[in-house]
């Protein structure tokens, strides 16, 4: 057995020496090859389906590129009903302004939870996690809600989430152990208080684990229609485009509506399939609009909590 795996393990390594690679590289390129076109394709198909004229999306079949021209027309139709525009802006609004608040508000509590020294800072840790594992329950934080006027506003969508108690950890940890302590007393030698040395030090030192943080909480708060559905519902000017995407794929009236619009702008009566996936491009595009931007950050603050020597 020992003399097969050395003569196994020789020619792997004549393989490489020859070719610069063997056939366990070739099995692992052609495995996450075939792996992330399996993943792609559907995404491809959605968008596919979504520019492809009317007259060739009935024909039905696989679509590998959009025959017979680009075609707008579904997207046309979603701009042109107002409900979707609206729709767009509050989830827009909604998810710059709730990002930009709980990432402020996470993370300057997260920096004074960190400084174990400070009097009130340990129990005050252990009542933040606790009520990761222990909620009010629907009915209390309804009636909460109302008590301090939250229920069918803008803020009940906004405000709830200021707090995020997972990626509160996360900054908790990342503060306590991956930011050097010695520039922290060089800035208080410098004369800067706590409140400088977060804005002028800490943040900046933090930018990976902000932007992966940050991008985390946007698309929570990009694909959020429960804080509408359970707290507002009967106000359409502030449902979020989540919840529109949600009513497109299974309310049929929502569909009847949108076609019946289709028809009275002259517009050929699209099928309800393009029009659901010319949607949830829409919905997917803003999000993937921002990753390019993040992208030098995202790929090392992903790897927060890992193991460090």
């Amino acid at each position: 057995m020992d003399r097969e795996r050395v003569r196994s393990a020789t020619l792997r390594r004549s393989l490489r020496q020859r070719f610069g690679f063997n056939f366990y590289d070739i099995f692992v390129v052609v495995f996450c090859v075939s792996f992330a076109v399996i993943c792609f394709y559907p995404m491809w198909y959605v968008l596919v389906a979504s520019v492809t004229p009317y007259e060739e999306f009935v024909k039905g079949g696989i679509l590998l590129w959009p025959t017979g021209g680009i075609d707008l027309q579904y997207y046309k139709m979603i701009f042109s009903n107002s409900s979707f525009v609206t729709s767009l802006w509050i989830s827009a609004s909604k998810t710059v302004v709730g990002t930009a608040l709980s990432v402020l508000v996470t993370s300057t509590m997260a920096y004074a939870v960190s400084k174990e020294y400070v009097p009130g800072m340990k129990p005050l840790n252990v009542l933040t996690v606790f009520t990761m594992f222990f909620a009010g329950g629907l009915i209390p934080t309804y009636m909460l809600y109302m008590d301090i006027h939250l229920i069918r506003t803008y803020w009940v969508m906004v405000l709830p989430y200021g707090l995020s108690i997972t990626y509160f950890i996360i900054m908790r940890n990342y503060f306590s152990y991956s930011v050097p302590k010695e520039l922290e007393d060089a800035a208080r030698i410098d004369g800067c208080n706590d409140i400088r040395v977060f804005f002028r030090v800490i943040l900046p030192l933090s930018k990976p684990m902000l932007a992966a943080v940050g991008l985390f909480i946007a698309v929570g708060f990009w694909n959020d229609y429960y804080s509408y559905m359970m707290y507002i519902a009967n106000k359409p000017k502030l449902q979020p485009f989540a919840w529109v995407l949600r009513r497109v794929l299974t309310d049929t009236s929502m569909m009847s509506q949108l076609r019946s619009g289709a028809l009275s702008v002259g517009a050929q009566l699209p099928p309800p399939m393009a029009l659901r996936m010319a949607t949830i491009i829409c919905a997917m595009l803003p999000i993937m609009c921002v990753y390019p931007f993040l992208q030098k950050h995202f790929a090392k603050g992903v790897l927060i909590g890992a193991v460090k020597e």
